[in-house]
This record gives C-alpha cells, structure tokens and sequence, in this order.
C-alpha cells in the first residue's frame, strides 16, 4: 500500500482545483457598447492620435518633422496605442462578431498593429511608429471595405 508523500498529496490538491476552476461557470463577458460607439469612442481617436504623432512637414517655411518631444507625448502615443490594441479584442466579443472568419482576423490583425504600435512607443521609436501607424491604417481600411455600408454610419451584418 502507497502513502501520499506531502508533496504527492499536493500535486492531486493542485490537480483537483485545476479541474474545478476549469469546469467552473465562467463569468460572461456584458459587451456594453456597440461597433459604431466603440469606433466613435476609443478606436477613432486612438488612431488619430497615432496618425497625428509623427510626421514631416513641407512648406514655405521648410521642412518640420513630428514626433513627441517628452515622455509625457510618448506616453500618450503608448496610451492610445494601448487601447486600440485592446479596441480590436472588444471587437470579437459577443454580437460585436460579425462572423467567426475575416470578422475575427481583421480584428486580430487590429491587436497586433496596436502591439506593435504600443512597442515604437515603449521604445520612443518614433520612424517604428510611423510604420505602424501604416499598418493601423491598413488594417482599417481593409476591414471598412468588406463591412462598411457605404454612405451609412452603421457596419453590415
């Protein structure tokens, strides 16, 4: 006959809690706001302050290159570029989906040029931000092409 060592019996303990946190009920996300106020509210000006962060210049006066000039403007680019990456998760949950297919990979496609967006700011890159602005632009666009109604506030179903 085998005795439970105290570390054996530790390991059935963990397995046990494993196997009851995983068949536990989860809480169910509440989406809140709709596609259109989640665009209106967090992903439009989120972009936009990408967009607007760096940037050159030309005029009559010469030539001005963009870029935030503290660690107070980067840490805005970092916020914005945050929450957009975290914008793109919002957009697969519950009825926000529009479908399981390019609905799903459009908004992935969201949370990675949000992360590397995120990374030109951590690292105060602003040449990477500006190529990630790129790829945020893309990745809208694309997406407004296949879901967007044209001359309509609202995405299609």
């Amino acid at each position: 006959m085998r005795h439970l060592t105290p570390r054996s019996a530790g390991g059935v303990l963990c397995a046990v809690l494993f196997f009851y946190t995983a068949c536990a009920p989860q809480p169910a996300f509440k989406p809140v706001a709709s596609v259109k106020q989640l665009m209106a509210a967090t992903i439009l000006p989120s972009s936009e302050v990408l967009f607007d962060a760096v940037g050159t210049v030309i005029s009559s006066s010469g030539v001005e290159e963009i870029a935030p000039k503290n660690d107070e403007e980067w840490a805005t680019v970092r916020n914005n570029a945050l929450t957009l990456a975290e914008s793109g998760n919002l957009l697969m949950i519950g009825d926000r989906a529009r479908d399981k297919g390019a609905w799903m990979k459009m908004s992935q496609a969201l949370v990675d040029a949000g992360v590397v967006a995120l990374k030109a700011a951590e690292t105060k890159n602003a040449e990477a931000l500006f190529e990630a602005g790129g790829e945020v632009y893309a990745v809208c666009q694309q997406c407004h092409n296949q879901y967007w109604k044209q001359g309509s506030d609202t995405v299609q179903r």
